[in-house]
């Protein structure tokens, strides 16, 4: 009997650490972490990360084996600015691929078999790894069709 009891507190150890979120760089306030919840409720394996003047989260959704991996940004005050999306090219909808060969990029090879799918406030976009006359860029298609050379303002 001891033995099962043992047993099952080293399980339910086990099931509590593992859901439990890990901060890497300090606690984010309460307001950003409530709406994080509340944007993602069925967000799994949560790693908080403190980057420049805002928080960074990492995570999980879904189950094994289409479990999906994001990246949710937030100002310090809980205001939430993205979300990123990992994907497969083979996920993404055959309308964004068709902007993407019709723009000037068309010939650029993929670098990875993967995109990311963007999120933010004022729209959505998918972003690509390409590789275009040997140099590595990244361009962005919007929902929309409009098709630009990315720009990292952080």
């Amino acid at each position: 009997m001891k033995r099962i009891f043992g047993i099952a507190a080293v399980a339910f150890a086990v099931i509590l650490t593992g859901s439990c979120e890990k901060y890497e760089d300090g606690r984010p306030e309460k307001s950003v972490r409530n709406e994080f919840s509340q944007m993602y409720p069925d967000a799994k394996d949560i790693e908080w990360d403190r980057e420049h003047s805002w928080w960074k989260v990492s995570f999980e959704t879904g189950t094994a084996p289409n479990r999906t991996e994001h990246e949710a940004w937030y100002d310090l005050n809980g205001q939430w600015i993205r979300t990123e999306t990992d994907m497969r090219l083979s996920a993404v909808p055959e309308r964004i691929m068709g902007f993407l060969s019709a723009s000037e990029y068309g010939s650029a090879s993929f670098e990875d078999n993967d995109a990311e799918f963007i999120q933010t406030p004022s729209g959505n976009y998918y972003r690509f790894d390409l590789l275009h006359s040997g140099v590595e860029i990244y361009v962005d298609v919007s929902e929309a069709g409009k098709v630009t050379l990315a720009k990292f303002d952080w």
